[in-house]
């Protein structure tokens, strides 16, 4: 009889304790939307190029991934750059060789958002990670 009021004891002691250290509502985790958001979805777009300004490059798009078809829809996108965007093809290597590029040529952008923010057909600022860029084809 001892035991089971000291078991009885124990267990509301025991829940007590994990009630006072129950996790905040959000649980630590970063905003779904907006700023700071943790993107974690990858949106590509593959088109041809039209020009590129000091932070920022446009582009008519051709083919997107599952995520990037609001912008195939409209047939083109304004990609902001950072200087951590990697720029590769025809010996780019630095964001500033997109001055190889010229009209027409193809180019494949990678960039990352979350994903609530690209529900029902949105189209958010996208920031490249990555661009890919090749002299149009004959």
């Amino acid at each position: 009889m001892k035991l089971k009021v000291v078991l009885v004891g124990f267990a509301a002691l025991l829940s007590v304790s994990t009630a006072v250290a129950a996790p905040p509502t959000d649980k630590g985790k970063p905003p779904m939307t907006g700023a700071g958001c943790k993107p974690m979805v990858s949106v590509v777009l593959r088109g041809t190029f039209v020009s590129a300004t000091t932070g920022s490059l446009s582009m008519s798009v051709v083919g997107a991934n599952h995520w990037g078809q609001a912008w195939k829809k409209a047939g083109t996108a304004s990609v902001m750059l950072t200087p951590d965007t990697k720029v590769r093809g025809n010996g780019m290597k630095v964001l500033a060789d997109l001055s190889k590029l010229t009209n027409g040529d193809r180019v494949l952008v990678q960039a990352r958002s979350c994903k609530a923010d690209l529900a029902k057909s949105a189209m958010p600022t996208l920031t490249a990670v990555r661009v890919v860029g090749h002299t149009a084809k004959a």
